[in-house]
Order: C-alpha cells, then sequence, then structure tokens
C-alpha cells in the first residue's frame, strides 16, 4: 500500500489540473534583484578590455604596415593613456568604481582614442568608430549629461588632428569632417540611452512582478503548510482528484482506510474486493463503490458502507462533493469519510436491546392481561360486592397503556415499516383517528375541531394513517393549556398529493426543539420539568410511517405561538423504498 508520504505531494503537485506553482529549492524564489551592478573585473572584461585590445590591436598592425609611424608621439601617447585607465581596474580600493567617478576611465579611452586617431588618420580614417565603445559606457550609464558629453568629445576626437597640425577649419568640407563624427555618435548614443532607460523601467516592472511573484510564492507555501496541517489534524479521511481523475492529495487515514479494502488512492479503480452495503453483507460491485461514483459525478452524502474482511471490518460514513471554478470548469472532486464503526455498532446495540427488551416485555403483559380478563369473567357480580371491580379495571387500564408504550417501542425498533395499502377514505380515518380524544380535550377545556374535504381517497395504510392522526393530536393537546384549540384539517392540493394538518395554539417549540423532535426518545426540556407523560418515540413513528408512504412532514413552531404540523401524502401508493444507506439511523 502507498505510503500516506507519498500521498502528500509538494505545493506544486497540489494544484495539478488548476494551476502550477513553481518554488524554489530551499523554500522559495533568492531574495535579490535579478539585475544588479557590474562588478569592476566584469566592466573589464565586458568594456574596457575590448577596448584595450581592439586599440593594441590595431595600433601594431598599422606600425607593422607603416613603420614611420614609430615616430609618431600622438600613437604612442594614446596608447599610454588606454594602458593607464586600463591599469586602473587594478587598484586596491575600488569603491569609488560603484559612483559617478568610474567616468574618469570612458574620459581616457576617449583622450586616447583623439591621440590614435590623430596619428592614424591619414591611413585608417575610421579608426575613429572605435570611440563608439566609451561613447555607448557613457550614454548607458550617465543619461542625458553623458550625452552633452559625448558630443563635446566627438568634436575634440574629429578635430584635434586639425589642431594639432595647425590647419584652420575654413572650409565646408573640413567642417564636415569636424562635425560628422559627432553628430554621428552623438545620435547613436541617444538611442543607447533611450533604449537604456526602456530597459531599466522594464526591468523596475520586471523586479517589481518578481516581488510581488515572490509574495504570492511565500503566501502559496504559508497556505500549503496550512492545508497539510489542516489535512493531518482531521481524524476523517479526506482526498482530492483532478478534473483528469488523477489523486492530487490525500491524507494519511485515507491511506489507511483504502488498505483496509485492498486498493491504492491512486491507482485506478479506486475499488476493492472487499467492500459491503450497510447490512454488512451485500458486497458492493467495483463501479458502485464510493471513489468511481464520485469521480463520475455523483453527489454522495452520509454513505454508509463496511470495509475489511470478516473479523476486521470498519463503518465508514462517506461524502463527495465537485469542485468548480468561477466559469464553472470542473476543477475536482473531494472525498471524504469519517470511521463510524463505534457509533454504528451502539445503534445495531440499541436497535437489538429495543427489539429483546420489547418481546419480553409483550409476552408477561400479554399473559397479564389475559389472566386479569379471566379474573373479571369468572368473579362477574362478585368482583363489584368484594369491592375490587375498580381495582381490575385499573390493572386492566394500565397493563393496555404499557401494551401500547411496547408496541410502539417495537415500532420504533423495526428497521422498515411494513404498510398493508389499499383505497381508503382519509376523512373516515381522521373521524375515527379524532373521536378517543374528543372527550379528553373536553375535559381539559380544549376545543377540538375538524376541517376535513369530503372524497378524499388515497392509496395508504389505514391503521398506520389513523397512527398518524392519533399521534399528532395527542401531542397538540397534551402541551395545549386550558381554554386553547386544536384543529385538524385536510385538503387535496393536487391530483397527486393532498395534506393534513394539525394545528394548536400550545406553548409551541423552540428551533432546537424542532431540529431534534423527529429523533428517537428525545422530550424537550420543558415536557420533562412539567412532567407530561410519554417516552419520546411519537414523532419519530410519525416520521417513519410518512417516508414510508412516500410523503413529506414540516412542522412550524415558535414558543408561545403554538404548532402546526403538515403532512404531505401521495395520493397514489408507489413502491416503498428501502431503507436509506445514506444516513446513519437517527440516535
Amino acid at each position: 500500500m502507498v505510503g500516506a508520504k507519498n500521498l502528500i505531494p509538494d505545493a506544486g503537485k497540489i494544484a495539478r489540473g488548476s494551476a502550477v506553482l513553481w518554488r524554489a529549492e530551499g523554500g522559495g524564489m533568492p531574495d535579490r534583484s535579478i539585475w544588479t551592478p557590474l562588478l569592476p573585473r566584469q566592466l573589464f572584461v565586458r568594456l574596457q578590455l575590448p577596448f584595450l585590445l581592439g586599440v593594441t590591436l590595431l595600433s601594431v598592425a598599422m606600425l607593422i604596415a607603416v613603420p614611420e609611424l614609430e615616430r609618431s608621439a600622438e600613437l604612442w601617447l594614446g596608447l599610454v593613456v588606454v594602458a593607464v585607465a586600463s591599469a586602473l581596474f587594478l587598484s586596491p580600493r575600488q569603491t569609488w568604481m560603484h559612483t559617478g567617478w568610474i567616468v574618469v576611465i570612458p574620459v581616457l579611452d576617449i583622450v586616447s582614442i583623439a591621440f590614435v586617431r590623430t596619428a592614424l588618420l591619414p591611413y585608417l580614417p575610421s579608426v575613429g568608430l572605435l570611440s563608439l565603445v566609451p561613447f555607448a559606457w557613457i550614454a548607458y550609464r550617465f543619461g542625458w549629461p553623458g550625452l552633452a558629453l559625448i558630443l563635446v568629445s566627438g568634436i575634440v576626437i574629429a578635430g584635434l588632428p586639425f589642431l594639432l597640425g595647425g590647419r584652420p577649419v575654413t572650409t565646408l568640407l573640413a567642417l564636415v569632417n569636424v562635425l560628422t563624427l559627432p553628430f554621428i555618435a552623438t545620435g547613436l548614443s541617444v538611442a543607447i540611452h533611450l533604449g537604456s532607460r526602456n530597459f531599466e523601467m522594464r526591468r523596475r516592472m520586471s523586479e517589481e512582478a518578481t516581488a510581488r511573484l515572490r509574495t504570492a510564492l511565500e503566501q502559496s507555501h504559508e497556505a500549503e503548510l496550512l492545508l497539510r496541517s489542516v489535512f493531518d489534524t482531521v481524524s476523517g479521511a479526506v482526498a482530492y482528484y483532478n478534473a483528469r481523475n488523477e489523486l492530487v492529495l490525500a491524507n494519511a487515514t485515507a491511506a489507511k482506510m483504502v488498505d483496509v479494502v485492498g486498493f491504492r488512492l491512486d491507482v485506478p479503480p479506486y475499488a476493492g474486493p472487499d467492500a459491503l452495503m450497510a447490512d454488512r453483507k451485500t458486497r458492493i460491485p467495483l463501479e458502485r463503490q464510493i471513489i468511481p461514483r464520485a469521480l463520475r459525478g455523483e453527489i454522495i452524502a452520509n454513505h454508509i458502507e463496511w470495509l475489511g474482511r470478516p473479523g476486521s471490518q470498519i463503518a465508514i460514513m462517506a461524502s463527495s462533493r465537485r469542485v468548480h471554478r468561477d466559469d464553472g470548469t470542473l476543477l475536482g472532486t473531494v472525498i471524504a469519510a469519517y470511521d463510524v464503526t463505534e457509533l454504528v455498532e451502539a445503534i445495531e446495540v440499541r436497535e437489538e436491546f429495543l427489539t429483546t427488551v420489547s418481546h419480553e416485555l409483550r409476552t408477561p403483559l400479554t399473559s397479564i392481561i389475559g389472566y386479569t380478563e379471566e379474573i373479571v369473567d369468572v368473579l362477574g357480580e362478585d368482583a363489584k360486592r368484594l369491592g375490587i371491580d375498580s381495582w381490575l379495571a385499573t390493572i386492566l387500564r394500565n397493563t393496555d397503556t404499557l401494551l401500547d408504550r411496547v408496541s410502539e417501542l417495537l415500532t420504533v425498533a423495526d428497521s422498515q415499516v411494513q404498510l398493508e395499502v389499499r383505497e381508503v377514505d382519509v376523512a373516515s380515518i381522521i373521524g375515527r383517528a379524532v373521536e378517543p380524544f374528543t372527550v379528553l380535550a373536553g375535559r381539559a377545556g380544549i376545543e377540538l375541531r375538524t376541517d376535513v374535504s369530503a372524497d378524499l381517497l388515497i392509496e395508504a395504510d389505514p391503521t398506520r394513517l389513523a397512527q398518524v392522526v392519533e399521534n399528532l393530536v395527542g401531542n397538540a393537546t397534551k402541551f395545549t393549556g386550558r381554554g386553547g384549540l386544536v384543529t385538524v384539517s385536510a385538503r387535496r392540493r393536487s391530483d397527486e398529493e393532498l395534506s393534513i394538518s394539525v394545528a394548536d395554539t400550545g406553548i409551541g417549540m423552540t428551533a432546537d426543539v424542532r431540529r431534534r423532535v423527529f429523533d428517537r426518545f428525545y422530550r424537550a426540556q420543558v415536557v420533562r420539568d412539567d412532567a407530561i407523560q410519554g417516552i419520546g418515540v411519537g414523532m419519530s413513528i410519525v416520521k417513519k410511517i410518512v417516508d414510508a408512504h412516500g410523503g413529506e412532514i414540516a412542522i412550524e413552531s415558535a414558543p408561545g405561538l403554538g404548532t402546526t404540523v403538515t403532512v404531505v401524502l401521495p395520493t397514489r401508493s408507489g413502491t416503498s423504498p428501502a431503507p436509506s444507506a445514506e444516513a446513519v439511523a437517527s440516535a
């Protein structure tokens, strides 16, 4: 079985199928700018060294080709200046190179090329192009002030031969020779400067974007840590599959749970042979197990299954939900399951206890009732003469009440209500069910009304339907004080449905009581405080009978404002649903 560690991927894998998040080794992106100022040695290698080699090689080549250049003081002076400029990179303290004083080096390079060009101009007029290297350096580093320096330097380089040769710039041709180089160099430098500004702007934008991305990645990493902690902390099993039905994330509990069944969470078909239905007997086909159903898009809510082989089985309650993006695109499927073995076994023990106790009580009660009735028959008028007739009547009345309670317990213990359906008249059923309460309501000072439409035919179990009405009317009269009103009404809602309502003006219910009113053996605090008789199973029996008929039940109530219980039933009977495996039996 794959270990839990393998089922908890890194942050990048968590987002497979949606958005891939990159996280650099070591926990994030390096905390530095993408572009940093060049170090002095980098400046030398990238700018000064190419210029030095160009000037030196070109000068050596010209000395070989034109030997008389050995006597040119301008050439040697230019070589000395470029050597001095290059030697500055050897200074022990180079912090000044990170300031504006670095301009000294390209200025010295410009002086050097001015003297070299003066010496080589008659033989190689294009030697002035070497000045583009320091010009580009200045244009990139010093902006608009540097452009003014480039213009002046270009004029100096072009005019130096005229100045040293004693030739005045008097002709148009001489003026063009002086101005061509500075204007061309300045134009190129302007282009370089504008390009560098655009580059700087984009660099800042990129660094800002990088900072935002770094923050987002740090937040994503924190979210990943939080998600891992939550997954490992919860007691339930949780698994997440992407839109391609591939496992993205699962916790250790999920890995252990599916190991009992005999399959892996990350290997299709995501199902195994040891999965049983809620009855603990029926084997579930692979395609009908929880994960395959969820990945096909079924919404699962509180589904109960037994996992594992006999002797080591566990009961789980599972749910699933599909996750979509804002535009409706499927993002993935989340499946959660909890080990409810102890709860289910406790419910089974309770049901067995109820059934056993109810049967054990019914037998002696039946015997007591039978022998008591026999005593009444044998004594006849002698019972009255002996003064025990009222005692015997009390015994019979209380044993009948106790037998009714036992019957209620048996009804509650039944996993499924058995119905004997036939066509019946609702009005007659309500009439017979309400009749016994008329006298009781009158004695308690409660007005009991019926408002039932005629010809309300329905396919139902008459005994069970009467039991519903009796329970509802009994509760209404029990919780309504003297001077109150209880109304029983029945109406046809449509050709397919009719409703039965019991409304009272009694004490009403709080929201918490309404939420638990159908729980077996639940009795509200006010009922216990007032010592009102009952064992708290009447409404659960009503709910079970209504569900068996395929109907619905609703309660409207508020403290001090009375209660209205409405039962909606289909007029035509369908197949009674089997006990649901989607929820644990009510506690």
